[in-house]
């Protein structure tokens, strides 16, 4: 009897001194693993596409490293001679660049418009002529034909007179976001006005604002 009980108890304590399994129910495996039996395994991948970013799928399994571009994050380029993703230049103004900047194509970097674009202004003659417009707003519209005139953050809208004819197409943006952040929109003072799109709002906090919560 007194053998039997020894057992039992070893037996207990063997079972309770067991390491925590890796995985289970609520842990589950890292990307590309499965669990077996408490134990996460590779369960080896047929494409790229299965392995995680900045990964590539040789020979059944995931590696490290890059055999095209679309293992690497975007704004990188696979060197494919590295095997390594690498940041890449600009390519596009709207896509890699920020606010008022072009991208030069040739150098791969990014510019500072400079110029007028949202300088604040009275009338014309402060947005340096050349089909430049004071907005209603006082900000400088920056001539332009298409969006492609514009840099990053600025678009080519249409501006209107106040019978609602468009009188011009200039590169503009919400200036009063961007280079103030403790302004208000401006009250439009004159013409001609920009045909911008409504900024969103969220109706949740318009409510909480109604009901005095932000006090």
């Amino acid at each position: 009897m007194r053998f039997l009980l020894t057992a039992f108890c070893a037996l207990v304590w063997a079972v309770g001194c067991q390491d925590a399994p890796e995985c289970d129910q609520n842990t589950p495996c890292p990307f590309g693993e499965v669990c077996t039996e408490g134990v996460c395994t590779d369960v080896g991948c047929a494409t790229s596409a299965q392995c995680p970013m900045e990964h590539f799928c040789t020979n059944g399994s995931c590696a490290q490293g890059c055999a095209e571009d679309g293992d690497c994050y975007p704004g990188e380029l696979c060197n494919v001679e590295a095997g390594q993703c690498e940041t890449s230049g600009c390519t596009d103004t709207r896509l890699d660049c920020g606010y008022k900047e072009f991208c030069n194509e040739f150098s791969g970097e990014c510019y500072d418009a400079g110029g007028y674009f949202c300088k604040e202004c009275n009338d014309e003659f402060d947005c340096g002529g050349n089909g430049n417009l004071c907005t209603g707003s006082g900000y400088c519209g920056v001539s332009c034909d298409s969006n492609d005139d514009c840099p990053s953050g600025f678009n080519c809208f249409p501006f209107i007179d106040m019978n609602g004819n468009v009188v011009d197409y200039q590169c503009f943006t919400y200036c009063w976001l961007y280079e103030d952040y403790e302004k208000d929109m401006p009250q439009e003072q004159g013409w001609p006005k920009p045909l911008l799109p409504e900024l969103p709002t969220c109706s949740i906090i318009d409510e909480a604002a109604e009901q005095g919560v932000f006090q």
